[in-house]
């Protein structure tokens, strides 16, 4: 089973080939080029969400405040 800095690193090599994957599709029809740009989008927005949610709950849990 990897370890989960095993599994970050196989991630980011991999970024490069899944936009070479991603190029024969996109470049074919305008239509799939804005498709997979909104999808992209939203991956990142939703991601995004997730990582400033997570942040707040690690800042809560050490106990940190925010001035009001």
């Amino acid at each position: 089973m990897a370890t989960l800095q095993e599994f970050a690193m196989r991630i980011v090599e991999d970024l490069p080939k899944m936009g070479e994957l991603f190029q024969g599709v996109v470049t074919q029809d305008p239509l799939a080029a804005v498709s997979a740009a909104m999808g992209a989008l939203f991956v990142l927005g939703a991601s995004g969400a997730l990582a400033y949610l997570a942040a707040g709950g690690v800042l809560d849990l050490l106990g940190a405040t925010s001035p009001r």
